[in-house]
């Protein structure tokens, strides 16, 4: 097998399901995304925010510095973190010689002295220039900025440093979003539960063609699908219907078909057993005679199939070959063939102008059906009038007798198949069925005018179409 023969593997599952795994998952990829997003913005809000305050409060201690004249490092250190004030997250520590030595005296401030580690890298990395520094030690997350106290000899002897607990707030911040995580979840499971439904009134028209095609058998074509709505699904309900249409009209077609061929060729088909069968092989006149009358049974024989042919490719795309054709050079093809008939007086009425794009073939076919028709059922010596026009949008072509004419009872009968009003009449009953199938292929119709005992006129209308 090629990779060209290779089937597609089915998906398993109902068309709702992967709709509904489909919509949950972009949905929760996109709500991932812009909580992940928000939160990592959030995140550098915060550690900015706690740069620009910890910058904020070194400056301000380095001006209060500045403005007090300083008896002794160790009275400095301690003035320094009895004005300071902070919260749970802030704290202040005043480190000599390497340990805590001054802290608030406010319980509510973050301890700094309870996380030796932090102390330890206060004071071994502060230098002499003043700048917040986030550190990761084993008790948590923090940004200090620290202020270095410098002897006589350049040497530093303290160290007053600020801090804040950066780990507490961006968890404060971490809390928001696993709200936000379980909000989401809730709203998956109402999307999903709201999708559930949705999508199942959405896909009701796929669920009733599927119901349709399984009561569909080959003796009942006549199910459709209930239209169910105004959407795509509607519209492909739609055109199943109209698919279902032409399948069932190309069954009758069949069945028509059939039914009718086999109904005409029952007859002739036992005229040529019963002559067989009575045939005298040594007799050469009866041979001869029943040869003559065989031939004239096989050219009904022949001329009823090539009808019902025509009838059956009526409603197939390939019946007509249009093409542009002058209806003046087609009326004069008609009228000639026509006058080849003899035994009427063949008149042309008028004749139309221009070029259209039709089957001139078919046309000029079912036109002469018409006047061979006439000839049939009018008086020899008669007038047969025959013509074309444009009128507007529209072409007509017409034949008109003096013959005996049809009953109005009769009009709709005589365009069925096989229908013969004067059953000793030539002909079997497909002529008028052929014109009508010529006009409606063309996208027209054949209209009937008659008078009993004063004539008929056939008209053939068709679209007049611009090459």
């Amino acid at each position: 097998m090629t990779s060209g023969d290779r089937q597609p593997h089915p998906r398993a599952g109902s068309v709702r399901a992967r709709v509904i795994v489909y919509l949950l998952t972009l949905t929760a990829v996109a709500l991932a995304v812009a909580g992940t997003t928000a939160f990592l913005i959030e995140r550098d809000v915060v550690e900015q925010a706690t740069v620009d305050e910890l910058t904020a409060q070194a400056d301000d201690y380095l001006r209060w510095i500045a403005e007090n004249d300083p008896t002794g490092i160790d009275l400095l250190m301690r003035e320094a973190v009895g004005r300071y004030t902070g919260t749970a997250d802030e704290g202040a520590v005043a480190i000599i010689d390497g340990r805590a030595r001054y802290v608030p005296a406010s319980e509510g401030t973050l301890r700094l002295e309870d996380d030796p580690e932090l102390v330890d890298r206060i004071w071994t990395d502060t230098t002499t220039e003043v700048k917040a520094v986030r550190t990761q030690t084993s008790g948590g997350s923090y940004a200090y900025a620290g202020i270095p106290f410098l002897d006589a000899d350049g040497e530093r002897v303290a160290v007053f440093a600020l801090a804040i607990d950066e780990g507490a707030r961006i968890g404060e911040l971490r809390e928001t979003f696993a709200v936000y995580a379980i909000v989401a979840a809730l709203a998956l499971g109402a999307i999903g539960a709201i999708g559930f439904f949705t999508v199942g009134r959405l896909l009701e028209p796929i669920g009733l063609l599927e119901r349709t095609a399984r009561r569909i058998t080959e003796t009942d074509l006549s199910q459709r699908v209930p239209i169910v709505g105004d959407d795509d699904l509607a519209r492909l309900s739609q055109t199943v219907n109209a698919m279902l249409d032409r399948l069932e009209q190309a069954f009758v077609d069949e069945r028509r078909m059939l039914d009718d061929a086999s109904h005409e060729l029952r007859t002739p088909l036992t005229v040529i057993r019963a002559r067989l069968e009575l045939l005298e092989p040594r007799d050469p006149t009866q041979v001869e005679a029943t040869r003559d009358e065989l031939l004239d049974v096989a050219e009904d024989m022949s001329r009823l199939v090539e009808d019902l042919v025509t009838l059956a490719k009526a409603d197939r795309p390939e019946f007509l070959r249009l093409a542009p054709a002058s209806i003046g050079d087609l009326t004069d093809t008609a009228a000639a063939r026509l006058a080849a008939l003899g035994g009427r007086d063949w008149t042309v009425e008028a004749r139309a102008t221009g070029d259209a794009l039709v089957d001139a073939q078919r046309l000029t076919q079912a036109w002469l059906q018409l006047g061979a028709n006439a000839a049939k059922f009018s008086e020899p010596g008669s007038t047969v009038r025959l013509g074309s026009a444009r009128l507007g949008e529209e072409l007509l072509l017409w034949v008109s007798d003096e013959g005996c004419g049809i009953a109005p009872e009769d009009l709709l009968r005589v365009r069925e198949r096989f229908v013969r009003l004067d059953p000793s009449a030539e002909g079997l009953g497909l002529g008028l069925p052929i014109v009508g199938a010529i006009a409606h292929a063309h996208g027209g119709s054949l209209d009937i005018d008659s008078m009993p005992g004063r004539g008929s006129t056939f008209r053939i209308r068709v679209p007049w179409r611009e090459p």
